[in-house]
Formats: structure tokens, C-alpha cells, sequence
């Protein structure tokens, strides 16, 4: 029989060897890393890779346990930098594709790793691990600020599994949500779960946040997890992790077209979903995420307002193109006419808004009301259409035309309260040199967004004259071809704007900002009798959902600014011109 003091010295020396073994971990090169991808439902795409840690010890044990023995030992924060470390050897994802690396808050509070995020590719996403309590979120913001100035994205591991996720969500504004896999195991054959999941993915698109479903194993649950509109996924059934760069497997993720999707039961839902709608907006997006669902495409939907086009629901894409008059692009038109638009190939198509990179084919079909054109509804593809996309867009179509001739009430207007005061605010300024920044400030407390900048065209170029909040510097090193590319994108078109996808495609000219921590950006014209002036950019440093009736007041308001800039007095027109590189001063 062991004694007592044997069991002792059997513990120290087991002890001892455990610490041995972490410490050998954390030395350089030790842990590997593993990819596995995180893939889009709706039509499979690889938007980007999660970095899974490795550690070459036998018995082989999984990351959580060598963490988890690490912090018995005071390591785990040590042992945690050395798994940033194997990420960022990985070097960079195939066409700059997300990468997901896990860390705790005190981690995160680190100099070490601090000092490996230039080693990491750009585009970046923190996983916040909910393991360990947060005690003061004013602290960790502040530690977190200093990741997310690098542009790194943040998203909370687990939610459900650990520490209060919900208040992780409240207080940081994540970029993404990941649901723990305990959550998605069973999907299929659990309503609570199901009930949840759908509530989370309300959630996440009322705050601008996707959400991503970890440890999909069967057909059934990503089957589940596509009706309900989850974001992302990854899992066993789509890839398992290995090394840098995996696909996804062929027969576990074959597309879901249109026309295998025409089945009646899916209309019935359409049709169920769209009674639900209480007001035009919620009809617009239930028709959104149906097409969205059916792969491959990304929809878009238009209504008239005062004149133009409004975007009131998308899908897909990262930003969108909205106050378009009649002649704008092939959603323009159709309005107009009234007619549908079928564009196979838009590289050869005229009238096409170039604006996304790879979309291939475009369908638009009018929203008609009693014949009167009200509206479009517009899909872009990255692949060829199938047949029968066009009947099944002029059936959503009529559709939603009949259910808001039902509702027949308007669109929330609270935004123009504020534009308003803003309109009032500006009227009052009173030229000087601070008068730009003082302008910018003024529409970017309006718009709600926390940083804006400035560009005038002058006849050496465009040029930033000044720019305002944490995202100052970024707008302040904007290319010239990127100021080019950004004004070119409202040229006929009264604004550009960010739609709440963070995995979405964004437009030319959007990258460096999106990399320098833009979670959403909204590109204005400024016109001024008859004239380009030049346009404004307004960004926030956190997710947010835009939409068109949010827009509306701001393009208004870039108006009023531009005849105020127009009537400057020559002398103080010129003066900041000069100053494109300077500071950037915070404005109240």
C-alpha cells in the first residue's frame, strides 16, 4: 500500500515534470498551429481561418487542458502568448481571408503579446475566450483599444459556455459572436435550441454583429443553422482543422441554387414570414434573408423615398450604394421602367455600377403597386444565375409589393430629429479656420458615428483637409488613389454606405480603412451650385447598422455643408489645404 508521504513526493514529482513540460511549451516553436475554416452557409465561401494550437506532447491532450494546467502553475498567460506566436508564423491567409486567434483578457494586457501583432496578418479577429471573469470592463476596453487601433477585430468565444456572455456583448460590441458547439449539438432535433439560436441571430443584426456556429457536425444542423440565417460556420462536417490552408469539403457543402430551392413549402414560409413584418423595413429584409438563404446571391432592396432610391434591407455585402435617381446603374432603371433587368455578364454591361470585386451577374425586377413601379429588388451574383432566378425574384417581388400595400406606413423618421439640430448647429458657425472641422463635427454627432474626414478636390487632387475622432489618423493617410477610388463611389450617387456584414465584400477604396479598424463607413458627396466639392467619409471604431433611412439626413446635411464650404471667404478656404498630413485635432 503507498503511504501518505509517498502519494507526497509522487505529486511533487509529477508536479514538477508538468511545470517542466508547460515551460518547454512556451518556449519558441514549440506549439504549432492548426487552421480550420470558417465558411459562409449561404454559398460556401472560405471567408477566413480559425488558428487552433497544437502542442507536440505525448499522451496528445487538447489545447484547453495544457491551459488549464498551465494556470495551476501561474503559466497560462505565458503559454497563451506562445500560441499568438504559432498564429503568427502561419503568415498570411490566402487573399486575405480573416484569421481567428484565441485570447484571455489578461492576455491581452500583455507588452508580449502586444509586440506580435505586427508579426500576424492583417486581417485579424480576436477571440475573446470566456473563461476567465472580467472584473473591471473599463480596464479591458482600454487594453483592447490598443489591439483594435492596430485594426484587429474582436469576437466573443463560446457565448454561452463561460462568464456572462451577454454582458461581454453589451459592453464590448464584438464584431462577431460565437456560438459554443454545445449549443449547435442537436440543432436539429431541439426547438429550445433552435428558438435560441434564431433570437441571437435577431440580436446580432439589430447591433450590426454576424454571427458564427461553431462544431457543426451533420448535414441536418448546418441545414438549421441556414434557415435560421446564422452568418458563418465551421465544423467537422465542412473541414477538419490541418495545416495552412484547408478547403471545405465538396459533397458537405455542395451550393444550394435558386432552382433547387422553388419548392412550395418555401414560398409558404416567405409568404408566413412576411405576414409577421409589422412595417415596411422588417417586409424588406424577410424577403432580404430569403434570397440570401438560397446561395450564391446578394440581394438588395429598394423603395422610393422623396424621389430616389433608399436601400431598406441587404444581404452579403459590407456596404451598399443608395439615394440613386432613376438613371443610376440597372436598379435605377428598373425602377424607372418598371421593366426587369437581366445582365449575365456585367463586365459588358454599360450601365453597370462597378463597385464589388468578382460579381459576375445581376438580375432587377421592379416592386410593383397597382402597376406603379415603388421600388426594386436587385440580386448580384459571383457565379452565373441559374434559370429561373428571374421568376423566383418577380414572385418575392410581388410578394412583398403586396404585403406592404397592407402595412402602407412609412419608415421610421427619428434620424432627421437630429439633422436638424445639426442643420441649425451649421447655420450658425461662423467662418474662420477652424470651420471645416467644426462643419465635419457637426454631421459626424448627427450620423452618431465617432470619426469623419474631410475631402476637398482641388486642382493638384483631392485631398484630406482635416479629419476628426479615433479614426482621424487612418483618414488622414488615405492614398490619393484611394480618395480617387472613395469619391468615384458617389460620383452620380447620393451616398455609400457599410450594411452591418462584417464578412461582407466591401467596395474599392474601402480596405484601408476597413484594416485600419473602420467598422463602418459612410461616403458622401458634396455638391455645391452645380459643382463637385469634394466628399465626406464618416467612420465608427465599432459595429453598427446603417440603413438608408439613417442616411437620408446625413446626405441633406452634406448639402448644407457644401454651400457653406462654397460661400467661404477665398482666405480661409485656402488655409487648411496645406495641412492634408497634419494631426488630426478631436472635435466636441
Amino acid at each position: 500500500m503507498t503511504s501518505r508521504a509517498q502519494l507526497h513526493v509522487l505529486d511533487s514529482v509529477w508536479s514538477s515534470e508538468m511545470r517542466q513540460t508547460i515551460e518547454h511549451l512556451c518556449e519558441p516553436g514549440v506549439v504549432t498551429s492548426a487552421v480550420q475554416p470558417v465558411v459562409r452557409p449561404a454559398d460556401q465561401v472560405v471567408v477566413g481561418y480559425e488558428a487552433l494550437a497544437r502542442m507536440p506532447i505525448e499522451p496528445t491532450r487538447p489545447p484547453d487542458w495544457w491551459l488549464a494546467r498551465a494556470e495551476e502553475f501561474g503559466l497560462r498567460r505565458k503559454l497563451e502568448i506562445a500560441c499568438l506566436a504559432a498564429a503568427a508564423s502561419l503568415g498570411p491567409t490566402p487573399d486575405g481571408r480573416l484569421l481567428f486567434v484565441n485570447a484571455s483578457p489578461s492576455t491581452l494586457a500583455d507588452p508580449a503579446a502586444l509586440a506580435l501583432v505586427d508579426s500576424l496578418p492583417e486581417r485579424v479577429v480576436i477571440e475573446l475566450t470566456e473563461q476567465e471573469a472580467v472584473l473591471d470592463y473599463g480596464e479591458l476596453r482600454t487594453h483592447l483599444s490598443r489591439w483594435l487601433s492596430r485594426g484587429l477585430r474582436i469576437a466573443i468565444d463560446d457565448t454561452g459556455a463561460g462568464y456572462s456572455s451577454l454582458r461581454h456583448v453589451i459592453e464590448l460590441a464584438p464584431d462577431f459572436l460565437k456560438l459554443d458547439r454545445e449549443l449547435i449539438r442537436g440543432l436539429d432535433q431541439d426547438r429550445s435550441r433552435r428558438a435560441l439560436v434564431r433570437s441571437v441571430v435577431a440580436f446580432a443584426r439589430e447591433v450590426g454583429t454576424s454571427i458564427i456556429a461553431e462544431g457543426v457536425e451533420t448535414a441536418s444542423e448546418l441545414e438549421v443553422l441556414r434557415e435560421a440565417g446564422v452568418h458563418l460556420v465551421q465544423g467537422f462536417l465542412l473541414a477538419r482543422p490541418g495545416p495552412p490552408w484547408p478547403t471545405i469539403t465538396p459533397d458537405a457543402t455542395r451550393p444550394i441554387y435558386i432552382e433547387d430551392r422553388a419548392r412550395a413549402s418555401d414560398v409558404d414560409q416567405l409568404r408566413e414570414a412576411l405576414q409577421r413584418a409589422s412595417d415596411s423595413r422588417s417586409a424588406c429584409a424577410v424577403v432580404a434573408e430569403h434570397l440570401f438563404r438560397q446561395g450564391q446571391v446578394m440581394p438588395s432592396v429598394y423603395l422610393e423615398r422623396h424621389g430616389e432610391l433608399r436601400c431598406i434591407a441587404q444581404r452579403g455585402l459590407w456596404q451598399v450604394l443608395d439615394g440613386m435617381p432613376g438613371s443610376a446603374g440597372i436598379t435605377g432603371r428598373t425602377w424607372k421602367s418598371g421593366r426587369p433587368i437581366v445582365v449575365p455578364d456585367v463586365s459588358v454591361e454599360a450601365s453597370y455600377l462597378e463597385a464589388i470585386p468578382g460579381v459576375v451577374s445581376e438580375i432587377c425586377v421592379p416592386i410593383l403597386i397597382d402597376a406603379t413601379p415603388v421600388g426594386a429588388l436587385n440580386v448580384e451574383s459571383l457565379v452565373p444565375l441559374p434559370a429561373g432566378t428571374l421568376y423566383q425574384l418577380e414572385h418575392c417581388a410581388q410578394l412583398l409589393a403586396d404585403r406592404l400595400q397592407q402595412i402602407g406606413s412609412p419608415l421610421d423618421d427619428s434620424a432627421w430629429h437630429r439633422a436638424v439640430n445639426a442643420s441649425v448647429a451649421i447655420s450658425g458657425l461662423t467662418e474662420g479656420i477652424r470651420m471645416p472641422e467644426l462643419l465635419l463635427a457637426r454631421l459626424r454627432d448627427a450620423a452618431r458615428l465617432d470619426s469623419g474626414a474631410l475631402i476637398l478636390d482641388g486642382p493638384d487632387g483631392r485631398s484630406v483637409i482635416t479629419a476628426v475622432g479615433p479614426l482621424a489618423d487612418s483618414m488622414l493617410h488615405l492614398t490619393l488613389g484611394e480618395l480617387d477610388a472613395l469619391s468615384s463611389l458617389v460620383g452620380d450617387i447620393r451616398s455609400c454606405y457599410t450594411a452591418g456584414e462584417a464578412s461582407g465584400r466591401g467596395f474599392v477604396g474601402t480596405a484601408s480603412l476597413r484594416d485600419g479598424g473602420a467598422r463602418a463607413v459612410v461616403v458622401l458627396p458634396l455638391w455645391a451650385r452645380r459643382s463637385r466639392l469634394g466628399s465626406i467619409v464618416l467612420a465608427h471604431s465599432r459595429p453598427v447598422q446603417l440603413d438608408g433611412d439613417e442616411i437620408a439626413p446625413l446626405e441633406m446635411l452634406a448639402d448644407h455643408i457644401a454651400s457653406a464650404l462654397a460661400s467661404r471667404r477665398p482666405e480661409d478656404a485656402a488655409r487648411p489645404r496645406a495641412s492634408r498630413r497634419r494631426a488630426a485635432t478631436p472635435v466636441a
